[in-house]
């Protein structure tokens, strides 16, 4: 089924963006996830604490519908079962308003997250089989921060047209969006293909490596993420002045995504990887002095830059050691542990809105992703190293037989 999906995915340039869209749209709050704190603990009325918690829970239902979503993509119609999971998730997220109490919102926002996760599990496995899958996840990671920018600096205005919910109005509003683009998505196979149910997915240490850098990558990207809006708080920045910033900074993540599209295979991941998990290792740091409105300004800069590069090399190469796509749908549950995780580690760390501690512990995230990877990309390269010697070799061969 899903390279009967790929085949046509491939016929079609615009496929890539609009499975990309569709890829975004189950957990779309992570796009604006500042915005989503800051209103849980502002106009809404809960303590930064408990918004932490609440966008975690969100995050582990996630986790949940993306473990589902592992052992279901082979077996069932995709496009069915997302749009029959998104009218859902639309609906729970216009109902959210609708549950003041903290628990009450704790497990509605739970089930939002199992919707959420279930329909990224699927699209991942989508996205996994395209021709070039470094070009799809930039795709994604592209549109997610396009969606991300226009939204936190549109969300001041819409908060006081619609009230503390108004980003969970504007997460139904974007599932109902990706909707529409369902006539533009592949065709949908007419039948699943015996050899297909008997191909098993398999671990080996290279794609336990790589998944948990990833892991701890997003840990700590999500955990600075969540609470960049609350860092600039506290040190003394208006509101409208913070939504503009991360706003403004989070359109490099534009750049940082066109990475993997512009220059995608294995030639610059390496660079690239390496270069972007050390410039989130700096902006954790420089938060620390965030208090300086430039170096608050330049941090947020260097994490959206290096984010969506760094996320969509590895969703690349995870999706390289398995030709069914089902890693793919296993690396979405890891990134649902991991941006559920980073809120609620960055939560349990906070303490009296000082965050010195929590960034550190993010710059040491940072630097075991990078060790982390180490191996793999060392293996990556002698690889590329071996195939260049030998097409030389064989074009050496081809010239001397002239």
């Amino acid at each position: 089924m899903l390279q009967h999906t790929a085949n046509h995915a491939e016929n079609s340039g615009i496929s890539y963006f609009c499975l990309a869209f569709v890829a975004m749209a189950g957990l779309a709050y992570l796009n604006f996830l500042p915005a989503v704190v800051d209103a849980l603990a502002g106009g809404i009325g809960f303590s930064a604490q408990q918004a932490g918690t609440l966008v975690a829970s969100n995050g582990y239902g996630a986790l949940v519908g993306s473990v589902c979503a592992i052992f279901v993509v082979r077996h069932i119609g995709w496009k069915p079962a997302l749009l029959f999971t998104f009218i859902a998730l639309g609906a729970m997220e216009l109902s959210t308003s609708a549950w003041s109490t903290y628990t009450g919102l704790l497990v509605w926002r739970f089930i939002a997250g199992v919707l959420g996760g279930f329909s990224v599990g699927i699209s991942f496995a989508i996205l996994a089989r395209l021709t070039n899958p470094d070009r799809a996840f930039g795709a994604l990671l592209f549109i997610q921060f396009s969606i991300g920018s226009v939204v936190i600096y549109a969300v001041p205005a819409l908060e006081r047209l619609l009230g503390g919910y108004a980003v969970f109005y504007i997460m139904a509003a974007v599932v109902f969006i990706a909707s529409l683009f369902f006539p533009l998505l592949p065709a949908l196979p007419a039948a699943h293909s015996p050899k297909q149910h008997s191909n098993r997915l398999r671990f080996t240490a290279k794609s336990a490596r790589l998944l948990m850098a990833m892991l701890l990558y997003l840990v700590a990207a999500s955990g600075i993420w969540a609470f960049a809006g609350q860092m600039g708080l506290s040190a003394g920045q208006s509101q409208a002045q913070v939504s503009q910033i991360i706003a403004l900074t989070g359109l490099l993540g534009l750049a940082g995504a066109l990475l993997p599209i512009l220059k995608p295979g294995q030639t610059h991941r390496t660079l690239y990887l390496c270069g972007g998990i050390l410039l989130s290792f700096m902006a954790a740091l420089l938060l620390i002095y965030a208090h300086f409105d430039l170096v608050y300004m330049l941090a947020l800069a260097l994490l959206f830059f290096s984010w969506p590069a760094v996320h969509a090399y590895l969703l690349a190469l995870i999706a390289e050691q398995d030709s069914s796509g089902q890693l793919s749908s296993v690396a979405a549950v890891v990134s649902s542990i991991g941006v559920a995780s980073g809120p609620l580690l960055g939560a349990a760390l906070l303490r009296s809105d000082i965050y010195t501690t929590m960034l550190c512990t993010f710059a040491a995230l940072f630097t075991l992703c990078l060790l982390l990877l180490q191996r793999p990309l060392k293996s990556l390269a002698q690889r590329h190293s071996q195939l260049s010697a030998t097409s030389d070799q064989a074009y050496q061969t081809t010239r001397s037989i002239r």
